[in-house]
Parts: structure tokens; sequence; C-alpha cells
């Protein structure tokens, strides 16, 4: 298996489930408030402060599974970025370096006008290879940069579902007695903002690393201007 799909297997790991994750989540949460509405009558004043604590989980719940859809939605353009990644090295900057014209007895030995020009357009053509491995090299690193920007955006997702996920189970205010509710809510409640707001504030940064790799495309442009490169294209051994 090449590194190319190891990465990708990878990066599908993190997916694998996901979704399920948040659904289950949503099941334990409404679980949970079918539980809390049973004991409605008998909780009395204690839902004036339930009611707001559930709200707050629902809308933390509601982030999450707005992050997943959107991941979800955007898995095969990653998919594709590691793709091409490697392929940049493997099936651009490889085969190019091996285009490297070496000098050999016959060049040496051959002399004229013929061969000063034949050794003129060689070396501009092995600058030009030399220009194209070091590119190729560059624009692989920038789409890696970028899809291991979102396989880390991924690997948090993961957790912050699992980890909801966990707290819910852990509580089980599906199962809580009118009088054990309002503490697992409180319990829960608190978890569960914490939980959402470290893991958030932490994909913030991976973000913005996103962001400044994407902003170098600028660089990945101005990449082409080379004067190996004449006119941003290969030096011809023949021209007219």
């Amino acid at each position: 298996m090449s590194v190319s799909a190891d990465m990708v297997n990878e990066f599908n790991n993190h997916f694998h489930g996901l979704e399920t994750k948040v659904n289950d989540c949503g099941k334990k949460y409404n679980e949970a408030v079918d539980n809390i509405n049973d004991w409605r009558f008998l909780l009395g004043p204690a839902m004036l402060l339930i009611k707001p604590a559930m709200d707050e989980i629902r809308e933390h719940l509601a982030k999450v599974r707005q992050l997943v859809q959107t991941a979800l939605a955007h898995h095969t353009p990653v998919v594709s970025l590691i793709v091409q990644s490697f392929n940049w090295v493997e099936k651009v900057q490889g085969p190019v370096n091996g285009l490297s014209q070496r000098k050999t007895d016959l060049t040496i030995q051959w002399k004229g006008d013929a061969a000063e020009k034949y050794q003129i357009k060689r070396d501009e053509q092995n600058e030009a290879i030399k220009a194209y491995s070091t590119k190729s090299d560059s624009v692989s690193k920038w789409l890696m940069d970028i899809a291991m920007y979102n396989i880390q955006y991924m690997t948090k997702l993961a957790e912050i579902a699992t980890n909801f996920l966990g707290e819910l189970v852990a509580v089980a205010i599906e199962a809580a007695t009118v009088v054990e509710i309002p503490f697992a809510v409180d319990k829960l409640a608190g978890a569960i903002g914490q939980l959402v707001t470290g893991v958030l504030n932490n994909m913030v940064g991976i973000v913005e690393r996103f962001v400044a790799a994407m902003a170098k495309v600028r660089d990945i442009m101005s990449l082409m201007t080379d004067t190996a490169l004449p006119d941003k294209a290969w030096p011809q051994a023949i021209e007219g």
C-alpha cells in the first residue's frame, strides 16, 4: 500500500462512525428530555433551572452536528489533496528528475558549433529540470499542509463527538430518578460546556493555520516566475 493510501485510510478512520456518534448523542439527549418530562410535575420549580441547562446542551449538540455535516461535505476534496500532494512527488518530481542529461564521452569529444549549441541547450534544460523539481516539492508540501490541517481538524471533531457521547452515557439522565435529575442535568451541562468550549477553541487555532496555508497561494503562483523557465515554459531545444 502506498504512503498516500495509508494517509487516506487514516483520514477516513476519523470519519468512520462520526455521523453515527452524533446521531447517538441526539438520541441520548431526546431520551433524557423524555425522562425529564415524565417527572416534570414532581420536579416543579426545579424545571426553571433544568430547562435552561438542557437548552444549553441542545445548542452545543447543534454546533457539533453542524460541524460534522460540514466536514462530511468536504471529505472528498481533502482526500484529493492528499492524493495530489503525493502525485506531485511521485508522478512529477521523480520522472522529471530522470530527464536530467549527463555529460558522456561522446559529448566531451564532440566539437564545433553544433556541440556548443547542444551544450547550451542541455544546460538550459538541466536548469529547467532543477526548477521543476524544486517547484514540484513546494507544491506538494503546500497541498500536504492543507490536508494535514484538515486531518487535525477532523481529529478534534472526532474527539468532541466521542467525548460528548461519553458524557451523555456517563450521566444517564434518561435513567435518573426525580431526585437525581437536577443534579445530573447540572453536572452534564457543566461538563458539556467545558468540553465543547475547550475543543472549539483548539479548533480555531487549526483553522487559523489552515487559512495561513491557503494564503500562500500567491507564493505558489509566483513559482512560475523563474529564469530557468522563459515565458513560463520549458526551454525548447529547437526554435523557429
